[in-house]
This record gives structure tokens, sequence and C-alpha cells, in this order.
């Protein structure tokens, strides 16, 4: 073989190598880059009916998606969670993301503080810190249709909230569309 053939070679199998760990980097499911298939929203939602009580966990930032800005690797309402009114709901939010998000129950779209004082993690404009986590609890009263959103300036636009409706009876139940 000659030498220019081996040089070749070479430098086409390091060429190969480096576009297949591009590519690796741009659909890692760590980092949250890339196109992803987002988890079964079951596993974050648990209820205790005996005691009238749920645990929702929102992971912000999850790496599901190209976009960073939803919870549990859903967006623009995609998620929706059902609660019965008298429930004490308890919900948990993690930030995986690499900016500051929030979680906040909010009356509608473009809402800028959570339904009422407690209903959102601390300092929900600001929001927690990557890595952070922060839980509050809330009981709605009547059936309701609300949001839980981030209340970073603008994440609720680029698409981070879910849906969240209180009604009558029943048990609490998540989905996605």
């Amino acid at each position: 073989m000659s030498d220019t053939y081996l040089v070749h070679s070479r430098s086409l199998a390091t060429a190969l190598l480096a576009g297949v760990g591009l590519v690796a980097l741009a659909c890692n499911p760590v980092t949250g880059a890339g196109p992803g298939t987002p988890p079964d929203p079951a596993g974050f939602l648990h209820s205790d009916p005996a005691q009238r009580a749920a645990v929702l966990t929102l992971v912000a930032g999850y790496p599901a998606t190209d976009n960073q800005f939803n919870f549990n690797g859903y967006s623009n309402g995609r998620l929706r969670v059902t609660v019965p009114a008298g429930w004490r709901l308890t919900v948990q939010c993690q930030n995986r993301g690499t900016v500051a998000n929030s979680c906040a129950v909010v009356a509608g779209g473009r809402a800028t503080e959570p339904v009422r004082p407690g209903w959102s993690t601390p300092a929900p404009a600001s929001g927690l810190a990557p890595g952070a986590t922060a839980a509050f609890e809330l009981v709605p009263e009547a059936p309701a249709g609300y949001r839980l959103a981030s209340l970073v300036d603008g994440h609720e636009a680029s698409g981070m909230w879910l849906a969240l409706t209180v009604v009558t009876g029943g048990t609490p139940r998540i989905q996605s569309d």
C-alpha cells in the first residue's frame, strides 16, 4: 500500500469518528440536546386515596426534547394533570435545566404570579438555580382550570407549562398527548 493511501484512509477514519461523535453529542439524552421520547408520565404522579393526597414530580428541563423549556419532557400543555377538589397536592419541582426555572400554579397564559401565595416554588419569577429542588402544597377547594408553569420571564411563552384541572370527584391522574 502506498503512503498516500494510508494517510487518506486515516484522515477519512478520523473524519468519520468525529462526525459520529458530533451526532452522538447532538442526540445526547443526558444533556437534553436532540430529539427524544418523553417518558411515561404515570411515573411522575403518586396518590394515596385513603389520605386524599397526591405527589406530582415536575422535572424542569427534562432531557427528552430539543427544547429545554418543558416539564417531564412535555411542553405547550401536552401534559395534563387532573386532581379532585379537596385533595392535598404536593408539587416537587426539580430543575435539571441549564437556566433557572420555577413551578407555579397560575390562572392562565401569560400569568406573572401564582393563583395564591404559596402555590409555587420560592421566588417564582427568578426561579430555582440549575440542580435545585423545591416543593409546595396546595388544596384546591373547587373545580377549576389552571396551568402549572415556569414564571421565569419568557419560559411560559416558550412552552413551559402543563394543564392542571381540578374536578369534582375521582382520583388524581396524569396523561399526555
